[in-house]
């Protein structure tokens, strides 16, 4: 089952997955946890071993790339990610950060046909479950400003202005509420506390796979 956790830029995707993979995950039922990164300097992906293990620097170089080349990078990388692992088993609960939503979002901002963005996407593993951390820009400015706001998350204003990430993550928000829109993506409060983000996403998981709860009760794992 692939599990996706979706949003715009400080909708706090990675600090979620993380913690969502440390309640479920476990030795009798284990979880994975995939970053598109996971891919650098890693023996589990041998087709990956040309990439410097930078990642710092190699994503300034993707974002230094002409955008359809950039897309077409993220895809691959994100798609490699998924499914170039041979070690892990078929049937196990994959947890994913980001999968290809908000880039695909991104580059469509930035002026790639979004039908053929779509089709191309279409072309990666479905996603089972999609969890869409929706997030008002305002406030993800307040959690990233003097912090980690890099010029690919404001339309590549090299000033990383407030109005220039409000404009530019606005544009993706709206792409991201069509397709959960039209996908039935289950929409997250990102703005709520975030220990109860983590759970709503959590026992959302849980509903869906029984195998993570917990069988002496019959209720839900690490509560």
């Amino acid at each position: 089952m692939i599990i996706s956790v979706v949003g715009t830029d400080g909708a706090g995707k990675s600090t979620v997955t993380r913690r969502v993979h440390a309640l479920l995950d476990s030795p009798e039922h284990p979880v994975r946890r995939v970053d598109r990164w996971d891919i650098v300097d890693n023996p589990a992906y041998p087709a990956a071993r040309f990439m410097r293990p930078d990642v710092p620097d190699t994503r300034l170089c993707v974002a230094e790339m002409p955008t359809t080349s950039r897309f077409l990078f993220l895809m691959w990388s994100i798609g490699l990610a998924l499914t170039g692992n041979t070690a892990v088993p078929d049937g196990q609960p994959v947890l994913l950060d980001g999968y290809w939503m908000k880039h695909a979002a991104s580059e469509t901002v930035y002026g790639l046909d979004r039908a053929w963005t779509e089709s191309v996407t279409a072309g990666l593993p479905r996603s089972d479950l999609v969890f869409y951390l929706r997030l008002d820009p305002a406030v993800a400015w307040r959690r990233k400003c003097g912090r980690d706001v890099v010029p690919y998350e404001c339309g590549m204003d090299p000033d990383c202005s407030e109005r220039s990430f409000l404009s530019h993550q606005q544009a993706i928000l709206k792409v991201l509420d069509s397709w959960a829109d039209r996908d039935g993506w289950t929409v997250i409060d990102a703005a709520a506390p975030p220990d109860a983000v983590v759970a709503a996403v959590a026992d959302g998981i849980r509903a869906a796979v029984p195998a993570l709860r917990d069988p002496a009760v019959g209720g839900p794992r690490g509560r």
